[in-house]
């Protein structure tokens, strides 16, 4: 009679866990305390966003829309008549926006006028325009963590990235000091929250920054650095459009120049295929907007910056961002008849190929609010937050 042969512990851990879906990895917690302590283990957590970062290079999921109010009335509701009633998180599976997966949001949630801060490994940090609550979010295992509340003054612009030399996460909150914030004389300060340590601490600003493009959010991490179109002072008293940029190692702030002397005006700061890019506005004697998308080919160093292509869009439309590609996702005007608007201008959403500039329209349940990266993980599996998996 022939014995069963087992396969080893250690080829199931190494070797075959860390390549399952994530609803196959966390029913695996229950097999045993080994499994569990195994799959909650910070090495493990690491291991599988490493296998799925690595598999899927060219087919990363993109976070398209997050409702602006979360209140615990409309996540209780039953209702599924409109997004107020039954919020969810709209993610589009594939690079082609073909498939389109949403995840429910948690009745903990209470965001008035929520803000993605930001999205890094599978975690998306949200928050609103008082900062108190704000929140570090896995979706994909329904874990949810409140941060430590901070001082009231008004924030401007904000970020969140991941520390690889540590194996951290860090939200940095840049805020002004007057009440209200005037744009041009307010004294703009810096907090930064660590995720290892729970905790707040104040970092240095030392530029003399005289002000920032208003953004409740920044995905703009790239080269260890997050970024935002600002406004800095040189000799002088002459103040040029520049790109700030924080390095979420050392957590010091730096400048980076933009293209003709700062004459160009970046919209939108982006990431595309691994280097740091923007939209710009420029003048068009045509009707409509003409839109510039630059790209720095060596980081930090301004000569390597190239204009990729132009757009030109109608009055009507507003890019909404970029995949890591460089399609651009614009939300557009068009006018077609329907037997409720009687006609006229309704809004659709579609994605332009640099290449070519065909347009694709993006048949999605809602607006998308956002463009930003997003892959299924375990982070935060191995923290105690303020929700357990249901």
């Amino acid at each position: 009679m022939s014995q069963r042969k087992h396969v080893p512990y250690d080829i199931i851990i190494v070797s075959i866990l860390p390549k399952l879906p994530i609803k196959s990895i966390v029913r695996f917690r229950c097999v045993s305390k080994l499994w569990d302590s195994t799959i909650t283990s910070s090495d493990f957590i690491s291991t599988h966003l490493s296998n799925n970062n690595n598999n899927n290079v060219s087919d990363h999921s993109y976070l398209i829309h997050m409702p602006s109010v979360i209140t615990k009335e409309a996540t209780h509701s039953s209702s599924s008549s409109s997004s107020l009633s039954n919020p969810v998180c709209m993610v589009a599976c594939d690079p082609k926006f073909n498939k389109i997966s949403e995840y429910k949001i948690s009745s903990d949630f209470s965001i008035e006028f929520s803000n993605i801060v930001g999205s890094c490994n599978g975690v998306l940090c949200l928050a609103d325009s008082s900062w108190n609550p704000t929140y570090l979010w896995n979706p994909s295992i329904r874990k949810f963590k409140s941060l430590p509340c901070l001082s009231k003054y008004q924030w401007v612009s904000a970020g969140f990235a991941y520390q690889s030399e540590t194996n951290d996460y860090k939200v940095i909150k840049i805020y002004s000091t007057s009440e209200p914030y005037i744009k041009r004389h307010a004294e703009l300060q810096a907090e930064v929250y660590t995720l290892s340590s729970d905790e707040w601490r104040r970092v240095g600003i030392s530029l003399n920054l005289i002000r920032l493009k208003e953004s409740h959010s920044s995905d703009t991490f790239v080269s260890g650095a997050l970024h935002w179109v600002a406004w800095i002072k040189e000799d002088f008293g002459i103040s040029r459009k520049k790109i700030l940029s924080f390095d979420v190692n050392n957590e010091k702030f730096g400048e980076i120049a933009i293209p003709y002397g700062g004459k160009i005006h970046p919209e939108i700061l982006v990431v595309i295929k691994g280097n740091l890019a923007f939209i710009s506005s420029e003048f068009c004697y045509a009707p409509g907007i003409r839109y510039g998308v630059w790209v720095m080919g060596e980081y930090g160093v301004c000569e390597s910056w190239n204009k990729l292509f132009t757009l030109r869009l109608g009055g009507f439309e507003s890019i909404i961002g970029c995949t890591r590609h460089g399609e651009v996702i614009v939300k557009t005007a068009k006018t077609k008849y329907d037997a409720e608007l009687q006609g006229g201008i309704h809004f659709v959403v579609v994605i332009i190929d640099p290449v070519t500039l065909n347009e694709k329209e993006l048949i999605v349940p809602h607006f998308p609010t956002k463009a930003t990266t997003f892959v299924e993980s375990l982070v935060l599996l191995d923290e105690n937050p303020d929700k357990k998996i249901s």
